[in-house]
């Protein structure tokens, strides 16, 4: 897997081949693409959580809304915790605070 440095970050990239749109476009062009649009998107961005939509058999299967910020993120990734709405509880939404964040 490789290691690229971003925002003084050393950050590892995996599945850069893996489709995850139906129009094709790669992990790596995504990546590629927030690079790019990261000094426009990271004041909307800066100290929010994030809610990702996981499609991890591909965009014409099943998907899943995940809020809680995995235990296998990048060890700079800050969280802040929000009480469950329906549960007790709460969730540990990752933040996105720089490009290495948002990448």
């Amino acid at each position: 897997m490789p290691v690229v440095k971003v925002a003084r970050k050393n950050v590892t990239l995996s599945n850069l081949d893996k489709v995850l749109y139906p129009s094709g476009f790669t992990k790596a062009q995504i990546i590629d693409y927030y690079s790019r649009i990261a000094p426009v998107i990271l004041p909307h961005l800066k100290g929010r959580g994030i809610t990702l939509k996981r499609y991890p058999s591909g965009t014409d299967e099943s998907h899943f809304f995940e809020k809680q910020c995995p235990d296998h993120r990048p060890p700079w990734i800050k969280t802040a915790s929000v009480p469950r709405r329906s549960t007790a509880g709460e969730i540990d939404y990752c933040l996105i605070g720089d490009e290495a964040d948002l990448v």
